[in-house]
């Protein structure tokens, strides 16, 4: 049976971003995940995750400026050095809160830069990375996106994720299959999952339209989980969904005992 993790960016969001920790937890959690820490306060994450008994499961690096439109550094020639020194902290950070995965944004290429230049830029940046990344026990991991959600992002399908892993040819390089994204440009999430699992390390899903929690939208949801339990997935799968109601309601398609 999968692991679920509570994606605490999205679910509860009521609440301060502190408080949904406890949330977690009292709904039945063991497992968190988050995007992006380096905004926020690490001694008061490193004391929820202690005082509730949680594993943080995954993050996000600091992906350049966001509110700028930037969603990652990896494919733009001239940022290599920023992309290494935000996964050197970003490594730091893992290593003080327990975390082994850690999910970089691998961005949208400036106009000048071609998909190839910008494919080659991700393998080069990812393939600097390995010895660091394996030195911390962390997996450092390729997502795709859709180029709904982010316009112009260049890894928009799993099997470009999965390409340029496979380039880079490392352990401790994986792939971050998101269900959700993988709907949203109207590909197959199951056969993506049955084609790429040799390489998936982390999983998230949502259904589509609306990234709402499985059962609001059209995503075979249910059999994509079966799916992973079937194929002896070992990973967890990351509830990275906005809540159509309270969050509550939003998770009662997921049995506590599952939690």
């Amino acid at each position: 049976m999968p692991k679920y993790a509570a994606n605490l960016s999205m679910l509860w969001p009521e609440l301060d971003v502190y408080d949904r920790f406890r949330a977690a937890a009292e709904a039945g959690f063991t497992r968190v995940e988050i995007l992006f820490v380096h905004t926020l306060d690490l001694a008061r994450i490193e004391q929820q995750l202690q005082e509730h008994h949680l594993e943080l499961v995954l993050f996000d690096p600091a992906p350049g400026d966001w509110e700028a439109g930037e969603r990652g550094l990896a494919c733009n020639p001239g940022r290599e050095a920023e992309f290494q020194r935000t996964l050197e902290e970003a490594l730091q950070t893992a290593q003080r809160l327990g975390v082994q995965r850690l999910n970089a944004l691998t961005g949208i290429p400036r106009p000048e830069v071609s998909p190839t230049a910008a494919h080659a830029m991700i393998v080069e940046n990812f393939r600097r990375a390995v010895p660091k990344v394996e030195s911390a026990g962390v997996k450092l991991l390729v997502e795709n996106i859709n180029t709904t959600d982010f316009p112009g992002y260049y890894v928009s399908s799993v099997e470009r994720a999965a390409q340029i892993v496979r380039e880079v040819d490392h352990p401790s390089v994986r792939v971050q299959l998101d269900q959700y994204h993988v709907g949203m440009i109207g590909a197959d999430a199951r056969a993506a999952l049955r084609e790429h699992l040799d390489l998936v390390e982390h999983v998230q899903i949502a259904d589509v339209p609306g990234r709402h929690e499985p059962g609001t939208g059209q995503q075979p949801i249910r059999e994509f989980l079966a799916d992973l339990d079937a194929l002896g997935y070992q990973g967890s799968v990351g509830l990275e969904y906005r809540p159509s109601g309270p969050t509550e309601a939003a998770l009662e398609w997921l049995p506590r005992s599952q939690r």
